[in-house]
Parts: structure tokens; C-alpha cells; sequence
């Protein structure tokens, strides 16, 4: 098989790129490996192996979550110890956020 004289000059021109640009060789290798990797169906061994994995992540999540409203409250109760209404409505909205957040943390199920 013998390369002709485009062929030649199409393949120097990609190596020199690829010597100038290495960087973008490597971020097209990884945006293709993430497009693959989602289109991928999910195996049933997979699944099963990686729950509880993702199971002890939300756990140790929802644990921070908690301690960090335990502490905003211990805070709260601290700074405005007459003001119960107001402290009230800020645990409110920390227990709100950190809900949100515990929530947002959980691994998502696929049907």
C-alpha cells in the first residue's frame, strides 16, 4: 500500500499538531471516554456492586449535613438567645438547606 503525497501531508500536519497541543489530545480522549461511558446500558453486577458504595456516601453526607445544622443551631442559640422567633426561622432555613443538600446527594436510581 503506498501513501500518497495528501496522505503524507494529512498525517504530518496531525502529528505535529498533536506534539503542539498535547493537552487537547488528552481532553478529547476524556470527552469521548464520558460520551461512551453514558451510553453505556448499566450491568446489574455493576449496580450491585457499586450501591452500597454509594449508599455509605449519602450516609457520611446526611452525617455532615446533620452536624453542620446541629452546630448552625448551637450557633444561633448562642448569638440571639431572645430573639426565638428569628432563631426559629433560621433553624428553619438551615434544616431547609441542609435537607436540599442531603437530598442532592443521594445517588439517583435509574427505573
Amino acid at each position: 500500500m503506498t501513501e500518497t503525497n495528501g496522505t503524507r501531508s494529512r498525517r504530518e500536519r496531525a502529528s505535529a499538531s498533536i506534539e503542539n497541543n498535547p493537552l487537547a489530545l488528552v481532553a478529547g480522549g476524556v470527552a469521548l471516554g464520558v460520551v461512551i461511558g453514558a451510553l453505556l446500558p448499566r450491568l446489574a453486577k455493576e449496580k450491585e456492586l457499586l450501591a452500597p458504595v454509594g449508599k455509605r456516601i449519602a450516609e457520611g453526607a446526611g452525617a455532615a449535613a446533620a452536624a453542620a445544622r446541629d452546630a448552625g443551631k448551637a450557633e444561633i442559640d448562642a448569638i440571639l438567645p431572645q430573639r426565638d422567633a428569628a432563631k426559629e426561622q433560621i433553624s428553619k432555613i438551615i434544616g431547609t438547606a441542609f435537607t436540599a443538600a442531603k437530598d442532592a446527594s443521594r445517588p439517583k436510581t435509574d427505573a
